[in-house]
C-alpha cells in the first residue's frame, strides 16, 4: 500500500521535507533510505506500524511521516506532562 493511503487509513499526517515536520512542532525519528520505490513504501509502514503502536502505548501524542524522494522518516510529538493541579483561590 502507498505510504500516503496508510496515513490516511491510520489518521497521519504527511509532510514532504524533514523542516515543515520540524516547523510543525515534530521530533524526527526513525529515518529509512531505500533503493526503490517497493522498498519505500515497505519502510514507510515498518516505520508507520512502529509509530501506531507508541501512540497506543501513550508514548507519543501524534505520529507523521515525511516522504522525500530518497527517504522515509517517521516523525512524533511527545505526550506532553500534565501540569501539576493548582489550588483554586478563594475570594
Amino acid at each position: 500500500m502507498h505510504p500516503k493511503d496508510l496515513a490516511a487509513k491510520y489518521e497521519v499526517k504527511v509532510f514532504d521535507g524533514t523542516a515543515a515536520a520540524e516547523a510543525a512542532g515534530f521530533q524526527l525519528g526513525r529515518r529509512m533510505a531505500p533503493r526503490n520505490v517497493w522498498n519505500r513504501d515497505s519502510a514507510a509502514s515498518a516505520i508507520l506500524y512502529d509509530l501506531i503502536s507508541k501512540r497506543k502505548r501513550g508514548e507519543v501524542s501524534d505520529i507523521a511521516l515525511v516522504l522525500e524522494i530518497n527517504s522515509v522518516t517517521g516523525a512524533f510529538k511527545k505526550v506532553e506532562a500534565a501540569a501539576p493541579a493548582q489550588p483554586e483561590a478563594s475570594a
